[in-house]
């Protein structure tokens, strides 16, 4: 049966989303959600407490506009880095322990910076089903996680949601490893091939910089911000 015709009791959509996410993270093994928010039932790995410093660095050369979408925003760190910026940002995950950090981190901010601040438990593949328009589009970690298709898939995704001359901010690893549950290997060539001016895309900047974590020394990363042309 088509699933656009099939309703679903919550339960079975439920099911039905943790499949799907089964097969498009096949990276991160049979259950990537339950690998996930396992992970987050700690401080992960890539949460040093801050964004990381490429990234902000793109931010004070090319700042966003309002409203800005955090995809795959974790436990919230660059979407608070954000908002103390003085930004109106929404945080979604499909990792319900993220969510519940994130929001645990705002219940501690100043009310008027936590006003700025909404987090939610969604589908960051899926942007769409939010229904709003976005000025600026961040990824820090969340592209390089799916296989080439998929990915085609989100930029399409970015594409409907983001207004246009809005930025899309990108942060992945430049490095693969021979290891399971890991992330992919995004390169320069990558994003130039996939953000072309035909394509609808100008890429503002594009380059090699670092990935920082806790628990392991800098890897090397691309680091890119990217304007959505008029179409």
């Amino acid at each position: 049966m088509l699933l656009g015709l099939h309703t679903f009791t919550p339960s079975q959509a439920l099911i039905q989303q943790n499949t799907i996410w089964n097969f498009i993270m096949s990276r991160f093994g049979s259950d990537p959600l339950t690998f996930f928010n396992s992970v987050y039932q700690n401080i992960a790995p890539w949460d040093i407490g801050a964004p990381q410093p490429a990234m902000a660095a793109l931010i004070e050369k090319y700042p966003p506009m309002d409203p800005i979408l955090d995809l795959g925003c974790g436990s919230g760190d660059l979407a608070i880095y954000l908002a103390k910026l003085g930004h109106q940002v929404v945080g979604i995950d499909f990792v319900e322990s993220a969510i519940k950090s994130a929001k645990d981190k705002v219940a501690a901010l100043p009310d008027e910076i936590a006003r700025s601040l909404r987090f939610q438990v969604a589908d960051a593949l899926r942007p769409s089903l939010l229904h709003q328009q976005f000025g600026a589009v961040f990824d820090s970690g969340f592209y390089h996680l799916f296989d080439p298709d998929q990915c085609e898939k989100l930029i399409d995704e970015v594409a409907s949601v983001l207004r246009p001359h809005g930025y899309y901010y990108l942060h992945e690893f430049a490095i693969e490893f021979p290891v399971p549950n890991v992330p992919r290997k995004i390169s320069v060539d990558e994003i130039q091939t996939r953000f072309s001016v035909e394509k609808g895309w100008c890429i503002k900047e594009v380059r090699t910089v670092e990935f920082l974590s806790r628990v392991a020394p800098p890897v090397p990363a691309t680091c890119a911000c990217i304007e959505r042309l008029p179409v």
